[in-house]
């Protein structure tokens, strides 16, 4: 399936912010668990990363290779990744907000 330039942008960006929010999780749940069971929980959380990056960050880069994502580029696209599902939460809330009380 070829993809357009548009969405091979959202490939990418939306890989980056899938790594970025497993990163973020484990650095919390590390936090959270003897040093002893660090290994268990890295691994399977890096093949996923590995995984989520190679069938989407790589599969857009083969295909539009100017896409290849710099350190500025991979931080504009977390921040507005999440700055997107900030948006949504709020509109849902808002949306909910106006259903009368149980």
């Amino acid at each position: 399936m070829p993809l357009t330039p548009n969405a091979a942008r959202m490939l990418r960006d939306g890989g980056i912010d899938a790594c970025a929010a497993l990163n973020s999780m484990l650095i919390e749940v590390l936090a959270e668990t003897p040093a002893e069971q660090h290994r268990e929980i890295k691994l399977p959380i890096a093949r996923l990363m590995a995984a989520i990056f190679d069938e989407t960050v790589n599969k857009a880069v083969a295909a539009y290779p100017e896409l290849n994502p710099s350190d500025e580029v991979w931080i504009e696209a977390v921040r507005t990744q999440a700055e997107k599902r900030i948006d949504e939460v709020n509109r849902r809330q808002s949306s909910h907000a106006d259903l009368p009380p149980k």
